[in-house]
């Protein structure tokens, strides 16, 4: 029975260590992206997203984005 516990202990040890590495190794989420505005997935919406990037200023930018199955331009920034 002692030598199972050691056995068990020992295992549960390395598979602790094993994880703690790959989480260490994984990259983080390096910033989050906020929707400020949508727009319709045509022409006019991304000439709309664009001017309004532009207007906004450094650090906003057009993304695209799916919303309960449609897609849509989205005002975004870090």
């Amino acid at each position: 029975m002692k030598t199972t516990m050691k056995r068990l202990s020992a295992g549960m040890a390395t598979a602790v260590a094993a994880t703690a590495v790959a989480v260490t190794l994984l990259p983080g989420v390096a910033s989050a992206q906020v929707i400020s505005r949508i727009y319709s997935y045509t022409t006019k919406g991304a000439n709309q997203c664009h001017s309004a990037a532009n207007a906004a200023g450094p650090g906003y930018y057009c993304t695209t984005t799916t919303i309960a199955g449609t897609k849509y331009w989205a005002l975004a920034h870090a």
